[in-house]
């Protein structure tokens, strides 16, 4: 037990760089050992400190062990003094439990800049006023944000300081990397204070919908539907809108709609054509070319946006000529470029030729202003919403917010429970409530819950901070990138875009583009960085902004294809052909020390990263690269599993913390040998100036895997390969140690 808890210690200080062993034994004596709990709390506490610029004796962290916990901080004696006070209120009902709802009070949510408990506990009058009060209305036990700081700019310290795993690190093959998370645009991550009231205000009395006779059951309702409520208000939805949750994000808000519009009805469909933008997500093409409606793209204009003349003449003909019934379905930020349409323009447009007007806001919800209403002519029909994306949003369903008038449909699209008034052995009647029968089963409850606090909180910063914020990231970024030499940037840089970047890099003296999967694999490497890679399934809008055309998109295809029939000649299955961008985001809350190390690691890569590629190597049928020194089978070893969970003693226990310190106890890279600086940038640029002479002594690429590229196309291979880089380096350095012949001859005579 004693070796055991020495490696705790050992992992813990290699987490916190904490020095004093001391207080790192008596810190992992109040967390029992903990030392995943125990990371979480003395980094949030280290957080805390230096937002708030006091000294260390100043700031103190309240905890009580017990089951239900609370964490606090303050900043002042003063405080300091309230919150002992509030624990030991907290210890005394800890003693007296009880299934009344008034114990919602005997925990507080907690943020690192709360000097204040949130007001979200009610009194015993309150509770009966809880149960019986129309969810229209918002009560007091939704946690008010703003009370958390006394300017904006305190509450996006407040949110990126709270991000779940925030200062966490990872191990790479060059050591251990702080985590850098800059893929918001695929998920958000958690927050603490949101997970926090989750854990101590909902999870207590959560039971599933549907009931109204037991407290749980209603509590439970009743903060889901004011979920539901706080969403349509965020939108500035009206009676006219309802508000349905749904499945997986976006994708199925979507698939949702497409059933209750009955596109599969032949007649319907005969009746209906569909327009879609450029820049849509395969979520938004998918499910309606598979009903087999007529579908419309409408190209963009030089300036990369929608072409409005082209929209218009299309919306006359079908109006006017074909007579069919209009849906324009459209994104409101590419998921790729983060390029805006101008949603207010298009939808007044829309709507002088009597077509319905649908936006998909998967990539702009978190970022931008929805508004269901701005006025009549210029309203949408229905949005669709992926609130995973948000900050604090995991686990949050996608949205659904359309008009009333759209569902016609007499039978739910999901037909389940919870839709019926009632169902005997020969009749079936279902509810008139559109939000009710629309949302059949058990639903995800907790998620629901979660999507209206997430939205709150982008209502508490405020829209015009957050856009305000994105449009000077989105400007430093191009200020840095613009016209670099060899770093290309997605779409262009004079139209209104939110903080996402895509991007290729090319190396001049190769010819060649590092590939979009071995540049996310070097900034998660060298940097902690989170980025993302591949064609964020847009892949008709990537082809344009790749200029690939038909003829040369289909032979990609025939590389990349599962269906072996369509595979023709000899070509083999290689993944690594699929062309592809690497894309990052710039959170709006995001400090400017981290905008500016995720900005100079980029441009580490774009300049020295293909340098990197003679110490990796990949797999063609997957395109996963790796560094040489990791064996294939060992790459998922530094990942924690659920078989590593035992419940054999009664209690639920892992160790992944041994198999971790086991890593970062490894063998260090021999390139890093003698490089002391904790700068990652820094130590990069030594590791790159070390590497000619490594690979030149050290690395030899015979044994890397072939491509297997037929003769006839391997002028379609598009990224550099780890030969090309040694080849490269080897050539440089024979050249710059050759040395002039020691004489010549003299032609006088």
């Amino acid at each position: 037990m004693a070796h055991s808890q020495d490696q705790t210690t050992e992992y813990f200080q290699s987490l916190t760089n904490c020095n004093d062993r001391q207080v790192v034994v008596e810190f992992l004596k109040i967390y029992e050992w903990d030392v995943n709990f125990a990371t979480e709390a003395f980094l949030a506490e280290y957080d805390a400190e230096r937002v708030a610029n006091v000294k260390p004796n100043l700031l103190t962290l309240l905890r009580t062990i017990s089951p239900k916990t609370e964490i606090r901080y303050s900043l002042t004696n003063e405080d300091s003094t309230e919150q002992e006070k509030s624990s030991e209120n907290h210890d005394q009902q800890a003693k007296n439990p009880s299934l009344d709802l008034s114990s919602h009070s005997e925990t507080e949510s907690y943020s690192n800049h709360t000097t204040a408990p949130l007001n979200i506990a009610p009194s015993d009058d309150q509770v009966h006023q809880l149960l019986a009060s129309n969810a229209e209305t918002i009560s007091s036990n939704l946690p008010d944000i703003k009370q958390c700081d006394k300017s904006k700019q305190q509450l996006l310290q407040c949110i990126d300081s709270n991000v779940i795993g925030k200062n966490h690190r990872i191990n790479t093959p060059w050591g251990s990397r702080k985590i850098v998370y800059a893929d918001y645009t695929a998920s958000g991550r958690c927050l603490r204070f949101i997970e926090d009231y989750m854990m101590i205000n909902v999870l207590p009395f959560y039971a599933n919908t549907h009931s109204e006779n037991n407290a749980c059951a209603l509590q439970t309702t009743k903060y889901r539907e004011e979920s539901r409520t706080l969403i349509k208000r965020c939108v500035n939805a009206t009676n006219d809108d309802v508000a349905i949750f749904t499945g997986s994000g976006a994708t199925a808000a979507i698939n949702k709609l497409v059933d209750v519009l009955q596109l599969k009805d032949e007649t319907v469909r005969r009746q209906t054509v569909v327009f879609i933008s450029t820049f849509e997500h395969h979520s938004n093409i998918l499910p309606w070319k598979e009903t087999g409606v007529e579908v419309i793209r409408i190209p963009n204009n030089k300036q990369g946006l929608m072409d409005d003349n082209f929209l218009t003449a299309q919306l006359k003909k079908y109006r006017d000529e074909c007579k069919k019934r209009i849906i324009c379905t459209f994104n409101a930020a590419s998921n790729v470029t983060g390029i805006r349409t101008d949603v207010d323009n298009i939808s007044t447009l829309v709507h002088q030729y009597h077509g319905l007007i649908f936006w998909d806001y998967a990539a702009a919800a978190p970022y931008v202003k929805i508004d269901m209403n701005p006025s009549e002519i210029a309203s949408k029909d229905a949005v669709f919403i992926s609130t995973h994306k948000f900050v604090g949003g995991p686990a949050a369903p996608g949205i659904l917010i359309a008009k009333r008038k759209i569902f016609t449909n007499e039978v739910p699209s999901d037909c389940g429970g919870g839709t019926v008034n009632f169902v005997t052995r020969t009749q079936t009647e279902y509810v008139k409530d559109i939000e009710t029968r629309e949302e059949g089963g058990t639903p995800n409850i907790l998620g629901s819950i979660r999507a209206g606090l997430v939205f709150h909180l982008k209502e508490s910063v405020g829209c015009h901070t957050i856009e305000t914020r994105e449009d000077a990231l989105v400007e430093k970024f191009f200020a840095r990138f613009r016209n670099h030499h060899t770093l290309f940037v997605l779409g262009p840089s004079t139209v209104a875009r939110l903080g996402i970047f895509s991007f290729l890099i090319y190396v001049p003296s190769i010819q060649k583009y590092l590939h979009h999967n071995f540049i996310c694999v070097l900034l998660n490497d060298l940097f902690g960085i989170q980025v993302r890679s591949g064609c964020s399934c847009a892949g008709p809008y990537v082809l344009d902004l790749l200029n690939i055309n038909d003829e040369t998109a289909d032979i990609y295809a025939k590389f990349i294809t599962a269906n072996e029939n369509n595979r023709l000649g000899e070509i083999p299955k290689i993944e690594l052909m699929k062309p592809g961008f690497t894309r990052f985001n710039l959170s709006y809350f995001a400090s400017d020390e981290e905008v500016d190390y995720i900005l100079n690691a980029v441009e580490f890569i774009a300049t020295d990263g293909w340098k990197f590629l003679s110490l990796y190597t990949y797999n063609p049928k997957t395109a996963v690269w790796r560094a040489r020194s990791i064996a294939s089978q060992d790459s998922l070893s530094q990942y924690h599993s659920l078989q590593m969970i035992s419940f054999k003693n009664g209690t639920m226990e892992g160790n992944p913390e041994e198999q971790q310190i086991k890593l970062f106890n490894s063998d260090t890279p021999p390139l890093i040998t003698n490089i002391s600086s904790n700068d990652p940038i820094e130590e990069a640029r030594l590791i790159a100036n070390k590497i000619p002479k490594y690979v030149y002594e050290n690395i030899d690429f015979r044994n890397d895997p072939p491509l297997n590229i037929p003769d006839e196309y391997k002028d379609f291979i598009w990224f550099a390969i780890p030969k090309d880089s040694i080849r490269k380096i080897v050539n440089d350095v024979e050249q710059k140690d050759s040395k002039a012949v020691p004489f010549r001859p003299n032609n006088d005579n």
